[in-house]
């Protein structure tokens, strides 16, 4: 019985030892090919050579023939199955290694980031005086700084005198880049004070900054090359589109780069067609935007009250008596109200008046055409109420008193 009992733990030690045994041949042929493997990769003697698009050829034919065949993962993955069929190791093991050759190079051909402006100090085609305090210093190099803030893409210039003192500052919007010439971006002044030369003998000075009614931006229009323009003030965000400048009123006041005097008068004959179309573009935005807004004022249909023509004639004579004093014409005229509105004393409950409104357009003396409004009275007298009064125009009541397309006005 011993014997016996002996004989089986021999077995089993036996049979555990050899499944041991076996797991390690495993692993010492699964390391076996993966040095293999390596070993064939590095060499330029290799059967197969992969690339990003995953395509395999025969590197004997691939310098004959640059032709070679383009596989997808999944057809890659069936090349494998069929070349190592009784292999599922060795397919997982090559496959991977095919994908992270096809990622490394998707890495490599992904296309550069466009170059910075540079930290050299560069040259100002004219110098500007910064105003630092009290002092004003004469700059004739600055760096141009580019960088994200939480305000968006800004451009500083920093005068070589001194490279930590932001002297100007730059600011871009989404709504100012989706305007820009495409390969440009344009930029409004948000902070600094400088005096330049203007005009065409560059005799004449002016002092601008954020607080001018003058207009100031500048326009990256190639690596290390800026300009500055300027030009009167125009919109102004009442449409919730940038201002623009009249074309005719646009002056380059500087183009910063390359220290060579042909390079700032060549960019001096290229900036100004490139501000102007920028420029063109905010006022075609911003004429659209007002037209948009202008288009939607009416004028409110007439109500049961507009049937009363000695009402109507009333209220036509004394509002043209009253606008006329601005030099002001009435186009048309709507009585909105259907019936009187009467009003009481509040702790008495008596009748003090009633009343109707209406509404009126009307073209200024600078042909725009407005939308307003107007009350008409009668007071109340015990019995009966008293002939119609002027009520005046009515201020601060929305729809009246806003800007409209005379087209609809009339």
């Amino acid at each position: 019985m011993k014997k016996v009992v002996l004989f089986i733990a021999l077995a089993l030690c036996y049979g555990t030892s050899q499944a041991q045994f076996g797991k390690m041949l495993k692993k010492k042929a699964k390391a076996a090919v993966e040095k293999k493997l390596d070993k064939k990769e590095d060499t330029s003697s290799s059967s197969k050579t992969e690339n990003s698009s995953g395509m395999v050829g025969s590197s004997s034919t691939s310098n004959q023939n640059s032709s070679k065949t383009e596989y997808t993962d999944e057809e890659f993955k069936a090349e494998l199955a069929k070349k190592y069929p009784n292999d599922q190791a060795k397919q997982d093991l090559y496959y991977q290694k095919y994908l992270e050759k096809k990622q490394k190079e998707a890495e490599a051909n992904k296309p550069k980031a466009a170059a910075k402006i540079g930290d050299e100090f560069l040259f100002m085609s004219y110098p500007f005086a910064m105003t630092k305090g009290m002092s004003a210093v004469g700059v004739d190099r600055v760096k141009l700084r580019r960088q994200m803030t939480d305000m968006g893409d800004n451009v500083d210039l920093l005068p070589y005198q001194d490279p930590e003192y932001a002297w100007l500052r730059f600011l871009t919007t989404p709504e100012l880049v989706m305007m820009s010439p495409e390969g440009y971006i344009g930029y409004e002044l948000v902070s600094g004070m400088f005096t330049t030369k203007i005009g065409a003998d560059r005799s004449r000075t002016i002092e601008l900054g954020t607080g001018m009614p003058i207009l100031v931006r500048g326009m990256l229009i190639a690596e290390d090359v800026f300009v500055i323009y300027a030009g009167s003030h125009q919109g102004g965000h009442a449409f919730n589109v940038p201002s623009y400048m009249i074309q005719d009123d646009i002056t380059i006041l500087n183009v910063i780069g390359k220290g060579e005097q042909q390079f700032h008068l060549d960019w001096l004959e290229k900036a100004k067609p490139i501000v102007q179309e920028f420029e063109a573009t905010l006022k075609a935005n911003y004429d659209a935007a007002a037209k948009a807004k202008t288009d939607a004022i009416k004028m409110p249909k007439a109500g049961a009250m507009n049937s009363n023509t000695s009402l109507v004639n009333f209220a036509k004579e004394k509002v043209s008596e009253t606008i006329s004093k601005d030099g002001a014409k009435l186009l048309k005229l709507n009585i909105e109200s259907n019936d009187w509105n009467i009003v009481k004393n509040k702790y008495t409950g008596h009748i003090m008046y009633r009343w109707i409104k209406g509404a009126f357009t009307e073209k200024n003396k600078n042909n725009e055409c407005y939308l307003q409004g107007f009350l008409i009275k009668q007071q109340y007298n015990g019995s009966g109420y008293s002939s119609s009064e002027f009520g005046g125009i009515i201020h601060g009541q929305m729809p009246y008193g806003q800007i409209m397309s005379c087209e609809n006005a009339n």
